[in-house]
């Protein structure tokens, strides 16, 4: 009876201390438990990356399921309405690649970490690791990075989170020349950045504009995924809420408001003479204030059916050149859930959540409901601008 007695006693003193570390430790929550890490197992991803620490009142917190941010400090309230919707807040993160392969460095940084999750009451790491490496060592050592850091968050909790961001396709895009079914193998799972895709654009004696986003594109990158053996459920389809501007086509007088091609300048990157950094990036709450501003003009939005992408063509207001504009609407986007869908993946991500405009809901609502789309229950929304 004394030992039965006894053992209760602990197991009592154990509980009591774990529902009030929280407290203890500056819980900033009225419940204690809403600064645990959640304790879900792995579901169907919103993994939505958030660059505005003021946004998140905005959010449909019952739709999110991660939410990464790339921001310095949280606010209380945040942490508190996303683990009470059952949604991770995860930190985004990068590692100075020179540093690979320093043990006692990637030790430290490890324990700085796990240090800056455990005292925000956080749930783990996005990995957001874009350098060119092309040297097979290196790019193990990245894969080994990962690991270590996944095994240290692990012993201390099995539900924290390590994803890793990766490119729309694992064919060197960028000279990213990772290790990506040890990335897979090594973390909760992959979002492939499917935007971006013509960072580098071979084969074009001339550059022209072209969509940030195609289906095309995200399928050919997917089933290359899927070759190197790593399973659908380990990849997430990120999405953009941005588009691009092309500035000035240079076709001379033969540019107007119904160009098609636009040509643009050669801006080299890694490699590729054509790339996308012939042009700018604009959220999507800003092209809709440009399509629907009265002073400037612009064509009506065009449908490439190619790349499954709208684009439309404005008069610079201050060059008087022809700009052309690349973009996602509700349209476009719904495309690529359904190929997400399709193709069974994990689910979907969005770069970057803050990028509408949330007091315009005729034009946001549908963006967000594109994303939904992705799981069974219907989304109801009015018709936004396309």
């Amino acid at each position: 009876m004394k030992t039965i007695s006894l053992l209760f006693l602990i197991v009592f003193v154990v509980v009591v201390a774990s529902s009030s570390s929280s407290s203890s430790s500056g819980c900033p929550c009225d419940s204690s438990y809403l600064c645990e890490p959640l304790q879900i197992a792995p579901r169907q991803e919103f993994l939505g990356f958030s660059l505005n620490s003021t946004q998140y009142q905005n959010y449909y917190w019952n739709q999110l399921t991660t939410l990464a941010i790339f921001y310095d400090t949280i606010e209380d309230e945040l942490l508190c309405i996303a683990h009470e919707n059952d949604v991770r807040l995860v930190w985004g993160t990068t590692f100075p690649v020179e540093n690979l392969g320093n043990s006692s460095y990637i030790d430290e940084w490890i324990q700085e970490q796990i240090e800056k999750v455990q005292s925000t009451f956080t749930d783990g790491l996005n990995f957001d690791v874009e350098s060119p490496i092309t040297d097979p060592t290196i790019a193990q050592q990245y894969t080994e990075l990962v690991s270590a850091t996944n095994k240290a968050f692990k012993a201390i909790n099995p539900f924290y989170q390590i994803t890793i961001d990766v490119a729309w396709s694992p064919s060197c895009i960028d000279k990213r020349c990772y290790d990506y079914a040890g990335l897979a193998e090594a973390s909760d799972f992959l979002i492939a950045m499917d935007y971006d895709e013509r960072s580098q654009v071979f084969g074009e004696k001339v550059c022209t504009a072209g969509a940030n986003s195609s289906p095309s594109n995200a399928l050919a990158g997917i089933n290359n995924y899927t070759d190197l053996g790593i399973s659908t459920n380990q990849l997430v389809m990120g999405l953009p809420w941005y588009g691009y501007i092309y500035k000035s086509c240079l076709n001379g007088d033969e540019a107007g408001l119904e160009t098609v091609v636009c040509e643009i300048e050669s801006v080299p990157f890694r490699g590729a003479n054509c790339s996308d950094a012939a042009g700018s990036e604009y959220d999507y709450s800003y092209l809709v204030e440009l399509l629907q501003d009265q002073t400037i003009n612009s064509s009506a939005v065009q449908w490439n059916t190619e790349w499954q992408s709208p684009y439309f063509n404005y008069i610079d207001p201050v060059t008087g050149n022809v700009n052309q504009v690349w973009f996602d609407n509700p349209q476009s986007l719904t495309i690529k859930v359904q190929l997400a869908q399709k193709l069974n993946l994990r689910g979907v991500a969005v770069w970057n959540i803050d990028f509408l405009d949330f007091s315009d809901q005729y034009n946001s609502r549908p963006m967000w409901d594109a994303l939904t789309s992705f799981f069974p229950q219907p989304a109801s929304s009015e018709q936004s601008l396309n």
